[in-house]
């Protein structure tokens, strides 16, 4: 059979990742100044990433003998087509998949937003696959097509996997820049899902928890690093050094199989210490990106988040800076509980630790959640496009939406734009062209 997965072009001008916030995607936004735009750019034109669901679906239905296409516009000759299912594209995804069926192809859409609310996308389809997608896939056949809501089970034992398919992607435009600026670049999932419970991330909700063993992952990086010639990858897990030993031993594989490339992952701070940063590092790891969220253990226990100590956070980052490991800090605007004080406070804290980058989101309830269910009678559109992580959706109560706008564009302007953040940012880009890996 002939099977397209179409990853259509987006149709917003900001950088948008279907595949990031578990799948439900985000589109990247400042604000409407001239400065705000610059930083815009600098993400657009640096960050390019492939959905990994893809890639896994690529492989799985290649093992299982149909020929695949990846596209962005193609599916003329499809005998299937499956498409992403996104919030912040959800209006584009919709067009293409109508304008698929009514040329008499079989269609259909895949991830935790068509999982969440399949009523959206089955006007306009003919299947929503619902959880994570491999397992249906591996059915799908000449004589068997999705129809309706197909329940896909989770796969156990990820070990059993295929590698992503990476050879029918554009693997030559992906890039992490400007966290590494190396090329070629991939993604790789080294588990899947997450153990913390914090009320605003939709993975727990999505992914069950579970881990590839470390031989699996090191064949994949070899294969990676064979096939593809690849210099820098991200670890798109949640929670990449969950459990610590486990990081440990990839990291000394690296080291034992004498693999030279950049890396990032994320994490928590507190899943980080000295020790395990100097073997990570030594492995190749230079960027690392974590959640701070808010400097209010109040708030964040609002949210079900486990707060950090604020001595081993700074100790954390202070650590990386000195080994020369970029930090990526997250932090969320407009939590429950959260003031303008409240956030004021979270960006000088932000700036005291002065990581590499900042994002500053805003919170976004996401459909299929717990938390979509407490704040669906307040929420301020159905637009979903809206739904993209840096536009108030829901009424706060302490926060106008105008308010919690201005407040995420004056947290990205007041952190870039200071001397403080300069001076560190070049030196860190000396540093680097000092490298030896």
């Amino acid at each position: 059979m002939r099977i397209t997965l179409l990853d259509p072009k987006v149709r917003r001008t900001e950088c948008v990742n279907r595949d990031f916030m578990a799948g439900y995607g985000w589109a990247f936004h400042v604000g409407k100044s001239p400065l705000a735009r610059l930083i815009e750019l600098v993400k657009k034109r640096g960050e390019k990433l492939p959905l990994m669901s893809f890639g896994y679906l690529a492989a799985v239905l290649h093992a299982n003998g149909h020929e695949v296409r990846v596209s962005s516009e193609e599916f003329a000759d499809a005998d299937l087509v499956i498409l992403p299912s996104s919030m912040v594209e959800y209006s584009n995804e919709i067009e293409w998949a109508t304008r698929i069926k009514q040329q008499g192809i079989n269609v259909g859409f895949v991830g935790p937003f068509a999982t969440a609310r399949p009523d959206l996308f089955l006007p306009h389809c003919d299947f929503v696959i619902s959880g994570e997608p491999e397992e249906a896939a591996m059915r799908i056949s000449e004589s068997w097509l999705p129809e309706g809501v197909v329940v896909s089970k989770p796969i156990v034992k990820v070990d059993e996997l295929p590698f992503p398919k990476w050879d029918l992607f554009p693997v030559e435009r992906y890039s992490y820049l400007p966290a590494l600026k190396e090329r070629p670049f991939l993604p790789i999932l080294s588990g899947r899902g997450c153990y913390y419970t914090c009320d605003y991330c939709p993975y727990k909700d999505f992914y069950q928890w579970r881990m590839r063993s470390v031989d699996n992952v090191m064949a994949e990086i070899e294969h990676l690093v064979d096939k593809f010639g690849v210099r820098a990858m991200l670890f798109r897990d949640p929670i990449f050094s969950a459990p610590k030993q486990r990081a440990r031993e990839i990291s000394e594989e690296f080291i034992k199989r004498n693999i030279k490339l950049r890396w990032a992952c994320e994490t928590r701070l507190d899943l980080l210490d000295e020790e395990l940063l100097d073997v990570m590092y030594e492995a190749g790891l230079r960027v690392v990106n974590v959640g701070v969220e808010s400097s209010s253990d109040t708030i964040l226990r609002n949210v079900k988040r486990r707060p950090i100590t604020v001595d081993h956070q700074e100790a954390m980052i202070r650590y990386c800076d000195k080994l020369g490991i970029r930090v990526t800090a997250f932090y969320v605007l407009g939590l429950d509980g959260d003031t303008p004080e409240t956030i004021a406070d979270t960006v000088r804290y932000a700036k005291k630790l002065n990581t590499h980058a900042a994002l500053f989101f805003i919170n976004t309830p996401f459909p299929g959640t717990p938390p979509f269910d407490k704040v669906k009678d307040r929420l301020l559109t159905q637009t979903w496009e809206q739904f993209d992580c840096y536009t108030p959706v829901v009424m706060h109560d302490h926060l106008s939406p105008q308010q919690l706008s201005k407040l995420k564009e004056k947290a990205f302007l007041s952190y870039y734009y200071r001397p403080r953040y300069a001076v560190s940012f070049l030196r860190r880009v000396f540093r680097d062209l000092l490298d030896p890996l």
